[in-house]
């Protein structure tokens, strides 16, 4: 049954889905699993991506049956908006937790001044080369994940997840003009911040850092 379905449309998955056939929601799940994932990745970062992945499927279950197919509004936008505000109220959640915890010894801390790393020096064996390219997707991870949210959504969905206009501004729930603007300003603001980054010195004693 479920192979049956692979090939199937959106619209005809739902359709299955909201008349109780778990298949054809399985089947929308494996459909949307890795862009969801990679949203909640890129937003929240790796420790609550795969939580947040789950909860934004079990949301959509739970809502589907209210769902229809309308001026052209497609599955993937309506899963991307769940997944959004999953994300979100995750970081409100976080950005509380950091203020009550005060900040890590061990985060990558990215200021106005750019961006120093508390952590320890790293002992393992990597490469250095593959250590220091793991180190600056952290960092543009990091600069991303401490943006505003209206910055930080524009620039994941369109930048990032490859989003036209259109889709990223329905899924955010507001017009097109909005989201370009909002684009613009979201590409100064992390263009500034790396460039601040890369002029910083590197591993900078957490003494240095206060």
């Amino acid at each position: 049954m479920l192979g049956d379905f692979r090939r199937a449309p959106d619209s005809v998955l739902v359709r299955h889905a909201q008349d109780g056939i778990d298949q054809a929601f399985a089947v929308i799940v494996d459909r949307y699993h890795a862009g969801i994932y990679s949203l909640a990745y890129r937003m929240c970062g790796p420790t609550d991506a795969e939580d947040l992945t789950q909860e934004v499927f079990l949301k959509a279950l739970g809502k589907l049956d209210r769902f229809e197919f309308r001026n052209q509004a497609s599955l993937r936008t309506w899963l991307y908006r769940i997944a959004m505000n999953s994300c979100i109220n995750e970081l409100r959640r976080a950005k509380r937790r950091r203020s009550l915890e005060g900040p890590s010894l061990d985060a990558v801390v990215v200021t106005d001044d750019g961006a120093v790393s508390r952590s320890a020096p790293d002992e393992s064996c990597m490469p250095h080369v593959i250590a220091e390219r793991e180190e600056t997707r952290e960092i543009v991870h990091e600069i991303i994940r401490r943006m505003s949210p209206k910055y930080q959504q524009v620039l994941v969905l369109i930048d990032l997840e490859g989003m036209e206009y259109e889709e990223a501004a329905e899924v955010i729930g507001c017009r097109v003009g909005t989201v370009k603007s909002r684009l613009s300003r979201a590409r100064e603001h992390f263009a500034s911040k790396l460039r601040a980054h890369m002029r910083a010195p590197q591993n900078h004693d957490i003494r240095q850092a206060r």
